[in-house]
């Protein structure tokens, strides 16, 4: 297994040489946007569509991207042979780029562009976590896009760092109103009744690549999915809860504030979708050879 690859600014190099400089506004204001996702043995999953997000986020938030969407995934279809894996976390970045002290963004005359491919396993062991509902709240979107992959994580690290101190694995976050949002990084579903039910875009929620999927290989087996705003007290009397994301796939979830969801620790509908999602990743992706 090789070393962690970087694309920076034009230049392919490892980890023990990868640099940023400390006066680059992502570094100084955490101003730009990323994504992420992975490569299957050979095969990235949806990469049209995680690039096509990136430049949406670029647009969103009035940042320049120095390279057509076509050039930028050749970007990252090179850094990905240099670094020689079949099964990898890739993360494409774009920051302001290098300026001066203060939020102006007209300080920053070039954006830093940068590719990460490091290493990661294929198979995903299945583990049903605990979580907690977080103090802290989504953002609104007046206060931040949800549409756009930010590189402005703090709320989620606090809620993160909330759940650590609990003794739990994760946290999931309510939005502004007080309706469910998702989790620290990952889209959040519901089973009740045999229909399955996420909130809705309107709860400051990112529309992942994976919830699409999800949605998609549920109405596929003829399970009802319903998007729509979510109270707390849903969830917690849910027949099973699970999230998804690029990193944890499919994540049951066993209990949340110390109750249990469901009378087991992995519904049917949970175990069979795991399984789905799996085959699906197996047989879909675009080849890098």
């Amino acid at each position: 297994m090789g070393d962690s690859t970087f694309f920076i600014n034009g230049k392919y190099v490892k980890e023990n040489e990868a640099q940023i400089s400390i006066l680059d506004h992502g570094f100084l204001y955490g101003d730009g946007i990323f994504e992420a996702f992975r490569l299957n043995n050979g095969k990235i999953f949806h990469f049209d569509d995680h690039m096509n997000r990136l430049y949406d986020s670029a647009k969103i938030i009035a940042l320049e991207i120095p390279y057509t969407i076509e050039e930028f995934k050749e970007i990252v279809i090179e850094t990905i042979r240099r670094s020689g894996f079949m099964d990898c976390y890739i993360r494409p970045q774009v920051t302001r780029g290098i300026g001066k002290l203060g939020c102006n963004p007209d300080t920053c005359p070039n954006s830093t562009v940068v590719v990460y491919v490091t290493p990661t396993p294929m198979v995903k062991k299945s583990k049903a976590i605990r979580a907690i509902v977080s103090c802290y709240r989504r953002p609104s979107s007046t206060v931040l896009p949800p549409e756009s992959k930010l590189t402005q994580y703090v709320n989620i690290i606090l809620a993160k760092i909330e759940a650590q101190n609990s003794g739990v694995d994760d946290a999931i976050l309510l939005d502004s109103r007080g309706f469910v949002s998702e989790g620290c990084g990952w889209n959040l579903f519901l089973i009740k009744n045999g229909c399955a039910i996420t909130p809705s875009l309107n709860s400051s929620v990112l529309n992942g690549i994976t919830r699409k999927v999800i949605i998609n290989l549920l109405r596929d087996t003829n399970i009802p999915v319903v998007e729509r705003d979510v109270t707390l007290s849903e969830l917690l009397t849910a027949d099973e809860a699970f999230g998804t994301g690029t990193a944890s796939e499919v994540t049951p979830i066993l209990e949340i504030n110390g109750r249990k969801i469901g009378p087991i620790e992995v519904g049917p509908i949970t175990e069979k979708l795991e399984a789905s999602f799996k085959k699906y990743i197996a047989n879909n992706g675009t080849p890098i050879l």
